[in-house]
């Protein structure tokens, strides 16, 4: 398991030159969300490999190299697998976050909190995922991911009428629906990723 406090980030993974910034792994979490067939898994591996690693590599290791990939973007350690999947299991709750529906409010959020400017700067995708899960609840991306994981419940009926309509206003789009809920950011890419793995 890498460190991130006392190691040197990766810009080698597994034996390969890799780009290590945090574009190809969103844009690999973002496709992986919408993939619906085995077709659309092989077109989105095909496409993922040569946005990750710097060197081409051959067809036939394209499932090896996928697996290093999404070794790579859960973090590399035995520690995040173990954490996959875990969540309520229930398939009505829905996911928190999406890459796509809020590049706008991370975007905004990375600004806000730390002075980056993502569409211009690099940030290795385990800085940013760690700069991600320490947003301060206080961006909008921070209110809007605490509205749509809000347990409403228990709530009486004006709280809960009040948090379902910031749901509504808040929510990812349908096709994105149907997926368990899972604790954190990281159990959410990871639970997406184990879909390839």
């Amino acid at each position: 398991m890498h460190d991130l406090l006392t190691d040197t980030l990766p810009t080698e993974w597994e034996g390969r030159a890799i780009d290590p910034d945090f574009r190809p792994m969103a844009w690999l979490l973002i496709r992986t969300r919408r993939v619906k067939t085995n077709e659309d898994s092989a077109r989105l591996i095909a496409s993922a490999i040569p946005l990750f690693f710097v060197e081409p590599i051959p067809v036939a290791q394209y499932p090896e190299a996928f697996e290093s990939l999404v070794r790579f973007c859960q973090g590399g350690g035995p520690e995040d697998e173990e954490r996959t999947g875990t969540g309520s299991g229930d398939p009505q709750d829905e996911p928190v976050l999406d890459y796509r529906c809020d590049a706008d409010y991370i975007v905004g959020a990375f600004q806000q909190a730390y002075g980056i400017d993502l569409t211009a700067d690099k940030v290795h995708w385990w800085r940013f995922k760690a700069l991600l899960h320490a947003l301060p609840p206080e961006t909008p991306l921070g209110k809007i991911v605490e509205i749509r994981g809000k347990d409403t419940s228990g709530m009486d009926r004006a709280d809960r009428d009040y948090y379902e309509t910031l749901k509504e206003r808040f929510a990812l789009p349908d096709g994105l629906k149907g997926v368990k809920r899972n604790e954190t950011l990281q159990e959410h890419e990871d639970a997406f990723l184990d879909r390839f793995g």
